[in-house]
């Protein structure tokens, strides 16, 4: 419901942000309505360039803003798991892990096309949307 006020909105502004376009065009002409969108274009250019440069010399020291190290990607995480039928699982977590005598591993697969939303449950599980 949210999403589908955003788009109506996002929709009523870009219709008004037209029109008023046309307005101006009407009122000033095609020539000053170019030279006007050349100097806003060359301030914009200079803004990403500037903003390129900046990603540029940022500070790359392997620490967050906290100065704790960031993760190193070769690094195995540190897990451990303890007592019967414990699993604990670090690193790459793709494939399957049974827990339990005579537990059933479900594997889904689904693809959403738009504004389609998928909700995959194996065993007793409950989705609530609120």
């Amino acid at each position: 419901m949210r999403r589908r006020v955003l788009v109506r909105a996002g929709a009523v502004v870009a219709v008004v942000a037209v029109a008023g376009l046309v307005v101006y065009f009407v009122r000033v002409g095609l020539d000053h309505a170019d030279q006007l969108a050349s100097v806003i274009g060359l301030f914009v250019a200079l803004v990403g360039l500037g903003v390129a440069i900046y990603g540029l010399g940022s500070d790359r020291s392997g620490t967050r803003e906290d100065d704790r190290p960031l993760p190193k990607p070769e690094s195995k995480p540190d897990v451990s798991a303890s007592g019967a039928r414990s699993v604990a699982i670090g690193g790459d977590n793709t494939g399957i892990v049974s827990t339990g005598d005579g537990a059933t591993n479900v594997q889904m697969t689904a693809e959403a096309s738009g504004e389609a939303r998928i909700y995959q449950a194996g065993g007793d599980q409950t989705i609530n949307e609120g």
